[in-house]
């Protein structure tokens, strides 16, 4: 997500067009055709191992990232400190907390711009490049699991403070939580789904997305995008079809307690994120057209499917909506995202990660402070912002530069293509600069 990428660095920088601090792109090497002096003909040396490179930021990725996590939290505030209240929805206050209800679609964000950060450093003469299994879930590892499991580690150990663990959880901890957080499996018991902290369970989709690329890879090469497309559409349909079967059943030990949390439910949205990329680096001009046409529709969809409680479909909507902004914004002169209100989206999007993690601990620890019957709905959230969520960005800024950001390197997409011989390298600006995930 990126999403963590995440659903999801250093500094956010510029997206292509924008002039300030850019990462170094591919080097470009001779290619086939090119020979060398004579006097340099004799074989050379064995290189030695290239040292693991960071990939290129993009600025619109990292304020769509911005955009989701801070919409997540929003989602948060009305469930924490203001007790998911529903005022009448022709008023202000009505209006305020269904947009902050309908704060779960940051999570399709998320899914679809990992999809699309995996996908577009792959893009090589407008196809995607075959992966080295090994290597990308060495790097994926590196880039998902050492936040996580430090966030893990953090969360409870607040949990063992008496007066905290009230605020916190609803029950003690036990071995099993210990167990199922270290193998990212307490998505699958309704026991341990919110034990330790309760927006985790998309990092836990995460890795399961992460695990399933190099297959969709294998679909695309064999049937191309449709093929991706149809299978991963066919596995949500008969997944929903099973959850909603699965509802009604007696759940021995709690388990698959919410199964629009679990890796076949979104494994469409992922493959969105996919298409997204391709279209981004498409030559055609019409796609940002066409971008602008969807992106109403979609809310649309994505907005009733929400409110009515139908999950595929908001899930479907959401990530159109995902799609298309990626489209029309890649667009964009990246400077647009370097000034005003989303210079500080942007600058979140760096941090959205971490800020992801321990959003959630810092929310609810500091709910005590709410007091919606006396301040009213707008000024609670007002405080819950300027309160918990500047502690967010503060407690996020610094476990970022502490954990995250040491292994960002070690955990980016660059060098997990495989190299072929007709493989070329990557202009300077192409996918091979694409932005972590």
């Amino acid at each position: 997500m990126e999403g963590t990428s995440g659903p999801t660095p250093p500094t956010p920088v510029a997206s292509p067009g924008s002039s300030p601090t850019r990462a170094a792109t591919a080097t470009p090497i001779p290619g086939p055709g090119t020979t060398a002096p004579a006097a340099l003909s004799a074989p050379a040396p064995p290189a030695a191992p290239t040292a693991p490179v960071a990939t290129r930021r993009l600025a619109y990725v990292d304020t769509l990232r911005g955009f989701a996590a801070l919409w997540v939290f929003l989602l948060h505030v009305h469930g924490y400190w203001l007790d998911n209240v529903r005022p009448p929805k022709l008023s202000g206050d009505g209006v305020l907390v269904r947009a902050m209800g309908f704060g779960g679609a940051g999570v399709d964000i998320f899914i679809v711009l990992s999809g699309f950060c995996l996908t577009l450093p792959l893009i090589r003469a407008g196809r995607i490049a075959q992966l080295q299994p090994r290597r990308f879930f060495r790097r994926r590892a590196y880039r998902l699991l050492p936040a996580y499991y430090a966030a893990v580690l953090l969360v409870m150990a607040l949990e063992l403070a008496p007066a905290l663990r009230e605020r916190l959880v609803s029950r003690d901890l036990t071995p099993l939580d210990g167990v199922t957080h270290l193998t990212l499996t307490f998505p699958l018991f309704g026991d341990t789904l919110g034990a330790v902290n309760g927006s985790l369970w998309s990092i836990s989709l995460e890795a399961t997305l992460y695990l399933g690329f190099p297959l969709l890879l294998l679909v695309h090469h064999r049937w191309g995008m449709r093929g991706v497309m149809v299978t991963t559409l066919g596995v949500a349909l008969v997944w929903a079809v099973f959850g909603m079967w699965w509802a009604g059943q007696p759940h021995p030990g709690g388990v698959l307690p919410q199964t629009d949390k679990l890796f076949p439910a979104r494994w469409f949205q992922f493959a969105l994120g996919m298409w997204a990329a391709t279209l981004v680096r498409s030559p055609r001009p019409r796609h940002p057209m066409r971008a602008w046409l969807a992106l109403p529709v979609a809310l649309a969809v994505g907005l009733t499917g929400y409110a009515a409680g139908w999950a595929p479909v908001s899930a479907l909507g959401f990530a159109v909506v995902a799609v298309c902004l990626l489209i029309v914004l890649a667009r964009v002169p990246g400077r647009v995202f370097e000034v005003g209100p989303l210079r500080w989206l942007t600058a979140l999007g760096v941090i959205s990660y971490s800020f992801y993690l321990l959003h959630q601990p810092v929310l609810l620890l500091a709910s005590g402070l709410a007091r919606p019957a006396e301040w009213g709905i707008g000024l609670t959230t007002l405080v819950a912002l300027a309160v918990a969520g500047t502690a967010t960005v503060l407690v996020a800024t610094v476990f970022y530069h502490l954990v995250e950001k040491p292994f960002l390197v070690r955990g980016s997409m660059r060098s997990v293509v495989r190299d072929t011989p007709a493989s070329s390298p990557a202009a300077p600006g192409s996918a091979a600069a694409g932005p972590v995930s």
